[in-house]
């Protein structure tokens, strides 16, 4: 079948080099090359660079609109949207099927962020591919699969494993063109979270702390204050819903201590959650473990 294929970061990148294993890709589009790093240099996508590396035409541009006689011309079967970043319009919608590839169980977490979503309400998570139409993610689903985060699994280590799944149910669609079905069921929105909401409130519970942890990993990246300063918390563990304070008076909501070799945190309700890795502010990621050897102790969390 001829694709056209429409995406952008890393993960989609890994969703192009499997369907162009099984399909001819007659037109890759991706958005513009842009920024990246410290240092701003102008790089082009990874969609782009694995499209170059394929020697598949390649159409870079953030407004598909524009794009609509190339679109035509190519005379495709049908188009795939992975993690494009942005929105399909109804011209282009009207000339062929576009299916996408979504990251939660539809109509659970419509919108930008689906998988952190998931992770965080620790509901909806799956894979589900459906077809385009003007509504937010509203379009009738060609198929879908249940998925379950691993422990600690980080939402970028997700996406990349959820990614490799849901190519080979991409595959399967394309072949079998499965009858589309109605979404039914709870529709939640899943719009995307800024630095502002990534900011952990240690009051909540730690096993909610805990997965809102691994959700924002690597964006955008779940922080707290330590002395004025921001620190990234980028994994951790969940230990449960035990009220500890009572046994060992320890567990203030914040407070760090370092309890049989593991990196404990205190959090609401009495819970605890084991972080494992963090960034201090100005430095590279370490573990819980060797940040803490390095403070005095009462280290607290704001």
């Amino acid at each position: 079948m001829r694709l056209i294929f429409a995406g952008t970061p890393t993960i989609a990148a890994q969703a192009l080099r499997q369907l162009s294993q099984r399909h001819e890709i007659s037109l890759v589009i991706t958005r513009e090359d842009a920024p990246v790093g410290r240092k701003r240099v102008v790089t082009p996508s990874a969609v782009a660079l694995a499209a170059a590396e394929l020697g598949l035409e390649t159409l870079k541009t953030s407004r598909i609109g524009d794009a609509l006689e190339k679109i035509n011309s190519v005379d495709a079967d049908l188009a795939i949207v992975v993690a494009y970043g942005a929105i399909i319009p109804k011209p282009a919608l009207d000339l062929l099927p576009w299916w996408n590839l979504h990251f939660s169980l539809l109509p659970a977490w419509r919108g930008a962020t689906p998988l952190q979503h998931s992770m965080i309400h620790d509901q909806g998570a799956g894979i589900t591919i459906f077809k385009l139409e003007e509504g937010l993610d509203t379009g009738p689903v060609i198929s879908a699969r249940a998925m379950e985060f691993l422990p600690q699994e980080t939402a970028g280590e997700a996406l990349i494993r959820f990614t490799a799944v849901g190519s080979r149910l991409l595959l399967e669609a394309i072949e079998s063109q499965p009858e589309p079905k109605q979404q039914t069921g709870e529709v939640s929105i899943a719009p995307k979270i800024i630095r502002a909401q990534a900011k952990i409130d240690f009051n909540e519970p730690g096993d909610d702390l805990a997965r809102k942890i691994n959700a924002l990993n690597p964006e955008p990246a779940a922080w707290a204050l330590m002395n004025g300063q921001p620190v990234k918390l980028l994994r951790a563990k969940a230990l449960g819903t035990v009220d500890w304070r009572a046994i060992d008076n320890q567990g203030e909501p914040g407070s760090l201590w370092l309890s049989e070799n593991r990196v404990l945190l205190g959090c609401g309700q009495g819970t605890r959650l084991e972080l494992l890795e963090i960034q201090p502010a100005g430095k590279k990621p370490m573990s819980a473990r060797d940040f803490l050897r390095g403070q005095t102790p009462g280290v607290v969390l704001d």
